[in-house]
């Protein structure tokens, strides 16, 4: 065959043979270019006329037509390259644009693989090493608690904070330092003469332009010594102004600069490193999440002051005296740093010591963990380091200058680790001026009162201080996302404002982990102290936030509370409360519908005009469609009476109210009520009919439509006593369990009771105890799995764990599912009337009031916790 290369000049008309890529003999295939003159390979060639005669190839034998030719079938011939003779990178080696395939298209050639050891560079199309033009080593400089610098030393140039941030500059361009990394304790005190020491240090990488971040530890928000989140200095000294503009500064979260990201690149190598505040919040976890989302093509590193300990296992921050919420390490790496697949290093201090650990993350992933703080290093002035004995935690004690090195060598995709002291050289720091670490094997004090320890080898040199890890660092980074289906959350904030109270918060749960916490908030001072309105806020699975704080009851005039929510399989979520515009009792149930994005569904309205205004107590349960139910008390208290009412998911009736009970008799109140997957409900509540002043629990279940399926009955199997305070969940076959609070010695002190029923009200588990001990307990809450596993939470009233709120899990036949554990971290204060859900997955969600600061005043606290 031939190759016929033919030149136009525009327009340009390529002939197709039939001794070509295909094309009737006869027939020509016109194809239009802009182009001025190009010829058939697809490179500028020169001007022709139209209609010339094409220019033969011999040796090729081919005719080309470009990628406007057509095979012999009659479909187009399509070229896998452009131009005989390019060169490209695929597949781990080169190839060459110039072979023709049976139908005389143009093809790639096989691939020439790259000797070992090289790859393929796009730039230059040749084999090189993977770190190309880049494969110098460069390092970042880790800088750990310098508190005792700033509280123990003056202010001037031979401070040791001064000496380090000096040592940096005079060997950025040497050791090619590309970040320098705080972890945390600028200062000892939060005090502003401490803060003004670590100012002037780091003013020393200010005025070289040298890039560095910042982050907080435990001591840096202490007011008098005592931990609070609002009181640290930090932002007045190291605030987002100091940062901004430089073009390593990514951002913060919020407004302050506690939380915050810096970026720094070698080559094709990026980096991320993520500054976390002490004991990370929740809502800093999320944030985090985000920036590492936003950042797929980087490496990325998180620095967080409290994350390994002793040993190297997880560290148990945030110190329960502090009375906060937060991260302990162990969170932090479960609910952040493990989920994100280009996370390989996490550093911190907090805790003297030198550790190092490797752990999979979720996407197999290693990440890289140390802990390095050598605060309580002091100096020895001796002349041999073996009579440096008691030198570790002594009064005089300031860390001694150490820091930690990280060099990267992406020849070898290496990571160094290397120890040393800005101290070297001085006689009255180390003996001889050598390097030495006390607290260590030399660490063998007279005094037995002594609190130094040995936690790691004397020499700087020793594995302890000096090792190297394997670290991929030219590949491109392959980004990937896994939470490994865990749903659990630390202890987080629901309430945005906090001034006033907070109380009675109930929870909802979506099945894919999505959720709605409602409260009741006197954060408002507009309507008078005690006047509260309905909050409500969402969730994302896992405890972000979804959609923020939004008012519930559209009138804020007067008193609103008692929130009760449902929520349908998609989401959709319906709050009702008491509505008590005057304050004075005069109160009504009112209800509104929403999506699960937090938009009105259905407008605010009256759940029931008629009857009496004296209306108390509201419950909701829905079905997975959306239908629900509202149950409430109504009339005056000493003869309060059970209603009820049915609605679509649309919130129209769909039955009238009518009595729970069908008589007026004594008194009822505190209704409870839940439905299972085809809207048949069961209510539950205290009924004293024979008014005797003795409680017992009763039960009705009705069909979708309101009529009776079963009649009512007692729940509770010994009748001495007074019981209070039913609840009850149910499956989607229509199993139930009610719990309530019996004291059947009436002695005051209630124990928190369960029995299980079938769908029609035949018992399928007798009577138990829900907690492990008898004491003193009140406000059950219960939910149920749709295939009948549930949960009980509690508020203890009595002992030891006095105002605590605890929880256990039964399996559908009541055997334990989870033995029985405290819904919260921190168990100063109270935690009051808590509220659970649950979901298919056996994914919780929990809420309580909580004062863990003993300030008397309420705020919202959530948790998550996976199935057992």
């Amino acid at each position: 065959m031939r190759h016929v290369s033919i030149i136009f000049p525009v327009p340009v008309i390529v002939l197709g043979w039939l001794a070509g890529c295909g094309g009737s003999e006869g027939t020509a295939d016109e194809v239009s270019t802009t182009d001025a003159s190009v010829d058939a390979q697809g490179q500028a060639g020169q001007a022709g006329q139209a209609g010339e005669a094409g220019v033969e190839d011999s040796e090729a034998g081919k005719v080309d037509t470009g990628s406007g030719g057509a095979e012999p079938d009659g479909s187009s011939c399509v070229d896998e390259c452009e131009s005989e003779g390019m060169r490209g990178c695929h597949e781990g080696g080169l190839r060459t644009c110039g072979q023709y395939d049976a139908d005389s298209c143009l093809e790639w050639s096989d691939v020439e693989v790259c000797p070992d050891g090289l790859v393929c560079d796009p730039s230059t199309v040749t084999c090189r090493e993977a770190c190309l033009d880049h494969c110098d080593p460069f390092s970042i400089v880790l800088v750990p608690d310098p508190q005792n610098y700033s509280s123990k030393q003056d202010n001037n140039a031979s401070n040791t904070y001064r000496k380090q941030t000096q040592w940096m500059v005079d060997h950025w361009k040497s050791d090619n330092i590309q970040m320098v990394v705080h972890l945390g304790d600028n200062t000892n005190h939060n005090e502003e003469s401490e803060w003004k020491v670590g100012d002037a240090a780091f003013a020393t990488l200010d005025k070289a332009g040298m890039p560095y971040s910042m982050t907080t530890g435990n001591h840096d928000y202490l007011v008098k010594g005592a931990f609070q989140r609002g009181g640290s200095l930090f932002d007045k000294y190291f605030g987002k102004s100091r940062f901004e503009g430089k073009p390593w500064y990514g951002g913060s979260y919020g407004s302050s600069n506690i939380n915050n990201y810096t970026t720094f690149q070698v080559g094709t190598m990026k980096f991320l490193v993520l500054s976390l505040e002490f004991a990370p919040r929740k809502d800093v976890l999320c944030w985090a999440h985000q920036v590492i989302a936003n950042h797929p093509d980087y490496h990325v590193i998180i620095a967080t002051h409290c994350y390994l300990t002793h040993g190297g296992g997880y560290s148990g921050c945030p110190d329960p005296k502090y009375t906060t919420t937060g991260a302990a390490g162990g969170t932090t790496f479960k609910e952040l740093a493990s989920r994100h697949s280009n996370v390989f290093l996490v550093v911190s201090g907090h805790i003297n010591d030198s550790e190092y650990r490797v752990r999979k993350g979720n996407l197999g992933n290693d990440v890289h963990q140390m802990v390095v703080d050598y605060q309580m290093e002091g100096p020895c002035a001796e002349s041999k380091a073996a009579d440096c004995k008691n030198h570790c935690r002594a009064g005089g004690h300031t860390g001694n200058g150490w820091l930690r090195k990280l060099v990267f060598d992406p020849r070898n995709n290496t990571i160094q680790a290397e120890t040393f002291s800005v101290e070297e050289g001085n006689k009255k720091v180390f003996p001889g001026g050598k390097p030495t670490l006390f607290c260590s094997e030399l660490f063998k004090p007279s005094d037995p009162n002594a609190t130094g320890d040995n936690w790691y080898a004397s020499d700087p040199n020793h594995s302890d201080h000096r090792f190297q890890f394997a670290f991929d660092m030219t590949s491109p980074v392959s980004y990937a996302y896994d939470d490994a289906g865990q749903r659990a959350f630390m202890d987080r904030t629901v309430n945005s404002v906090g001034t006033g109270d907070q109380l009675v918060p109930r929870v909802a749960l979506a099945p894919t982990g999505s959720h709605v916490i409602v409260w009741q908030d006197d954060s408002s001072s507009a309507d008078g102290a005690g006047n509260h309105d309905i909050m409500a806020r969402g969730f994302e699975p896992g405890g972000c936030a979804g959609f923020a704080d939004i008012v519930v009851n559209q009138s804020t005039a007067g008193h609103q509370h008692s929130p009760a929510i449902a929520m349908d399989s998609q989401g959709n979520f319906v709050v009702a409360w008491v509505d008590d515009p005057s304050h004075n009792g005069n109160s009504r149930i009112r209800a509104r519908g929403f999506s699960a994005d937090g938009k009105e569904r259905f407008a605010e309205f009256v759940v029931s005009a008629t009857g009496t205004a004296q209306q108390r107590h509201p419950a909701i349960a829905m079905a997975p469609d959306g239908n629900f139910v509202i149950v409430w008390e109504q009339g005056p208290v000493a003869t309060a009476q059970i209603a009820m009412k049915g609605f679509s998911a649309n919130g129209s009736e769909r039955f009238a109210s009518q009595s729970v009970h069908s008589d007026v008799l004594g008194q009822r109140i505190h209704p409870s009520v839940a439905m299972d997957g085809a809207s048949n409900f069961v209510v539950v509540w205290q009924d004293d009919s024979d008014a005797n002043g003795s409680y017992q629990i009763h039960a009705r279940g009705f069909h979708a439509a309101g009529t009776e399926r079963f009649a009512r009955m007692t729940i509770n199997s010994v009748a001495a006593g007074q019981q209070r305070d039913s609840v009850i969940g149910m499956a989607n076959s229509g199993a139930f369990v009610v719990a309530w609070a019996d004291d059947q010695n009436k002695t005051g002190n209630h124990q928190i009771l369960a029995r299980g029923f079938s769908a029609q009200g035949q018992q399928t588990i007798a009577d138990f105890q829900v907690h492990e001990k008898t004491g003193k307990y009140s406000n059950p809450r219960i939910a149920m799995e749709p295939n009948g596993a549930f949960v009980i939470a509690w508020q203890a009233d009595g002992g030891a764990t006095a105002g605590q709120a605890q929880a256990r899990s039964f399996l559908a036949n009541g055997s334990e599912w989870r033995p029985q554990w405290k819904l919260h971290r921190v168990e100063s204060g109270d935690q009051l009337t808590p509220d659970i859900a649950i979901n298919a997955t056996g994914s919780l969600v929990a809420t309580w009031a909580d004062d863990m600061d003993g300030n008397g005043a309420m705020q919202i606290l959530s948790a998550g916790f996976d199935s057992p």
